[in-house]
């Protein structure tokens, strides 16, 4: 009876080393495809492989290189004008910074204002009342004139009544000169300290203007340089970067874990398969030599050295192979060695189909 062959082991390591050559042919595949050659108005852009390293060339037109040329000598003056003004700034700049223009106003100039009535001068009010007073005093002649004339002299009771009225009068006329020259006089000093105060207004303002002149100045230089570097960037036409590919690594490892995987799975089934064979022959006890002089009696037993263990050598047979006792299938048997009689008896040996030797003792 034969035993069917196992298929072959699937080669896993093969298959990931295989997986990886093809995921390097498949990266190679994508970049080509990814990365035609360009042909556009402003030039061309073509794509060639030196193994796997890529070389990208760009061409212009001559209308296109040209003016990219162009460009970059309009840049390079501009660089070459921006090198002379940082010269000039870092002369300005080493100098350390002076302003000498007006100073701040921090007082006022109050001698221009005029001068109130407690103040010594010609005031509002002494003008007034400088006209008044004559003017008072002709009044009073006149009126004392008037009464001697009606007949009233000084002392009588109407001549003193007429002088008391007038002297009201006059004392009215005078404090109405007093109010009116007091607001003359406060009207022209408030006049006087705003003009005053405008004055130095404008001098603070001049001084603000001087003082961002003399800024402007300083700072020249350094907006010159940076409106100068800060001009148009050359622009190449744009053609489209390179698309590179991943390279996906081989499952060596996947591959390694499968194959052990599979192989233990395979001597899990040979010795399940090799125990299923041999638990029939557990019954199969007692000394083989019992039956050694009877050819056949019990037939063909398993004699391989790999089913035995506590080996212990008793003698040698006459065809000159060992005796031996040894446990086997649970027992302790005597009987030789299935590998020493193949040498001398290669027809007394059989190969069970679990890939074990028997021996057939009835030859012997």
């Amino acid at each position: 009876m034969k035993s069917s062959s196992a298929p072959p082991s699937p080669d896993y390591a093969g298959a990931a080393t295989a997986q990886g050559a093809a995921n390097l042919e498949s990266a190679r595949a994508t970049a080509k495809l990814s990365n035609p050659n360009i042909y556009s108005p402003y030039g061309s852009q073509l794509v060639s492989y030196e193994g796997d390293i890529p070389t990208v060339t760009q061409t212009l037109t001559p209308t296109a290189q040209k003016t990219v040329e162009a460009q970059q000598g309009v840049q390079y003056s501009l660089a070459n004008l921006g090198q002379k003004g940082a010269d000039t700034a870092s002369t300005v700049l080493n100098k350390p910074f002076n302003f000498g223009g007006p100073a701040v106003q921090t007082s006022l100039d109050t001698s221009g204002i005029a001068k109130m009535p407690v103040n010594a001068g010609m005031t509002g009010q002494e003008a007034i009342m400088q006209r008044l007073e004559p003017s008072l005093a002709k009044q009073r002649v006149s009126t004392e004139t008037q009464l001697i004339n009606q007949g009233l002299r000084p002392g009588t009771e109407a001549y003193n009544n007429a002088i008391n009225l007038l002297g009201q009068q006059e004392n009215d006329a005078r404090t109405q000169a007093v109010t009116q020259g007091l607001n003359l006089d406060l009207g022209a000093n408030q006049q006087g300290f705003t003009q005053a105060v405008q004055s130095g207004q404008f001098g603070n303002t001049a001084q603000q203007q001087a003082l961002a002149e003399a800024i402007q100045q300083r700072q020249m230089p350094l907006n010159e340089i940076t409106a100068l570097m800060s001009g148009s960037q050359i622009q190449n036409p744009q053609f489209g970067a390179y698309q590179g590919a991943t390279v996906a690594p081989a499952p060596i490892m996947q591959g390694a874990v499968a194959q052990g995987q599979f192989n233990q799975n395979a001597a899990n089934t040979a010795a399940a398969q090799q125990n299923a064979g041999l638990s029939g022959l557990f019954s199969l006890g007692g000394s083989a030599l019992q039956g050694a002089g009877q050819a056949g009696s019990f037939g063909s037993l398993f004699s391989d050295r790999r089913l035995k263990s506590n080996i212990v050598r008793l003698g040698t047979h006459p065809i000159g192979v060992g005796i031996y006792e040894y446990d086997i299938f649970g027992g302790r048997q005597i009987g030789v060695m299935a590998q020493e009689l193949m040498e001398v008896m290669p027809e007394a040996v059989i190969q069970h189909p679990s890939g074990y030797l028997m021996v057939d003792y009835g030859r012997l």
